[in-house]
């Protein structure tokens, strides 16, 4: 097995609680361009605000990863309500 589609595919494959952080990077709305840390799979929402709930901190986990200038691997998050 390919050890990378192995890395890609274990949020999919094991329970919430035994996942890792998984960095993100937020593109779109109120906090464009910043990065997040969440327990959270592709295609699921995450709350990435401060403070109160509010439908502008509520992003969508894609499949696209990009890696940034630090040369970490981050998964792209969209705004969930455009």
């Amino acid at each position: 097995m390919n050890p990378e589609a192995a890395r890609r595919n274990q949020y999919r494959t094991v329970s919430r609680h035994q996942m890792d952080e998984r960095p993100l990077l937020l593109r779109g709305g109120a906090m464009d361009g910043r990065h997040w840390a969440a327990r959270v799979a592709v295609g699921e929402r995450v709350f990435c605000g401060e403070g109160d709930w509010s439908t502008e901190g509520l992003y969508l986990v894609t499949a696209e990863d990009v890696v940034d200038d630090d040369g970490v691997r981050r998964s792209v998050a969209v705004p969930a309500f455009a």
